[in-house]
């Protein structure tokens, strides 16, 4: 039988940003750039996550 598919490289490429923004804020301690850089990949990522969802979801609904 077959495996499941691996996930899109999208969705590895902002599970990493999310892990490393998160990395950063927990186990350094962050201050001055590095905090802004850590809080941005999350939220970028996020950002992205969510943008994404709507538009499968609208693709869905058209049926294309």
């Amino acid at each position: 039988m077959g495996g499941a598919a691996p996930p899109p490289w999208q969705f590895l490429l902002r599970a990493a940003a999310v892990v490393t923004g998160l990395t950063l804020l927990l186990i350094v301690d962050v201050h001055g750039v590095a905090f802004y850089i850590a809080w941005a990949l999350i939220v970028l990522a996020l950002a992205t996550e969510a943008m994404a969802t709507l538009v499968y979801r609208r693709r869905q609904r058209r049926g294309t």
